[in-house]
């Protein structure tokens, strides 16, 4: 009795512990995104000219720490995101969506970002409709962010995006030429603030929260999210699987 007692005093301990650990992250977080939105702001007017011509070495670093902040922004947005899953405080707004023609627009926004790095970038828009029921801005939220990891652990070769039905499901898929994975790191990969062995190597800025918002965010659209790789070196794919709409 006395050791039972003692777990429930510890379980509500810690529980106290993570709400206060949670509402730290979102009041922070919030915090944040006035300031970032602001910085985001005067640096497009600088790089656009609005306060005279700039030369190309300080152009250069403007661009970087819009880059930065670009990042900041995306890591922010994140940990709000987490914490409104973990607290089930998410707001969803399903609706009937094209799938593939929000692969496409995604696609064409980070087409700049592989062509900097000289990656081809392959996609074929589907001739007809992929209808899924979902979230647009989340669901999008999670597209992004597979093909942006994508380019971004990629340094030569290229970044292959299809979609498709597959069972009266609509299958996405993000395959690189990348770092690859081993079957440990596929293992814990979606779990939150783990990152693969060799990303910090390639993009420091990670911060392991990215890929279990977006595993929190399909599987509240009843669909699954999964990657598959060779091994190191090997690249990697990354799947998504989501009820088909009809």
């Amino acid at each position: 009795d006395r050791q039972t007692a003692e777990l429930k005093k510890a379980n509500t301990e810690l529980q106290k512990l993570d709400r206060a650990k949670s509402d730290f992250i979102s009041i922070a977080s919030h915090q944040l995104r006035t300031p970032l939105s602001a910085i985001k702001g005067f640096l497009s007017m600088v790089m656009e000219g609005s306060y005279g011509k700039i030369n190309a070495d300080v152009k250069d670093k403007i661009e970087k720490t819009y880059e930065s902040n670009e990042r900041l922004s995306k890591l922010v947005d994140d940990l709000l995101d987490l914490t409104h899953m973990e607290g089930g405080k998410m707001e969803f707004h399903f609706a009937k969506i094209d799938f593939g023609a929000m692969v496409a627009s995604v696609a064409e926004e980070l087409a700049l970002q592989a062509a900097k790095k000289k990656l081809k970038l392959e996609f074929a828009k589907p001739a007809q409709p992929l209808f899924v029921w979902a979230d647009e801005e989340k669901l999008r939220q999670v597209v992004m962010n597979l093909i942006d990891n994508a380019i971004k652990y990629t340094e030569k070769g290229e970044v292959k995006i299809s979609i498709g039905k597959t069972d009266g499901h609509i299958e996405f898929s993000v395959k690189d030429t990348g770092l690859g994975m081993t079957p440990e790191e596929l293992t814990n990969l979606f779990k939150k603030f783990v990152r693969g062995a060799n990303a910090p190597r390639y993009h420091t800025e990670g911060s392991g929260v990215g890929l279990y918002v977006a595993k929190l965010l399909i599987e509240a659209h009843k669909g699954e999210v999964w990657a598959e790789s060779e091994g190191e070196g090997k690249g990697s794919t990354f799947f998504v699987k989501m009820p088909e709409y009809k």
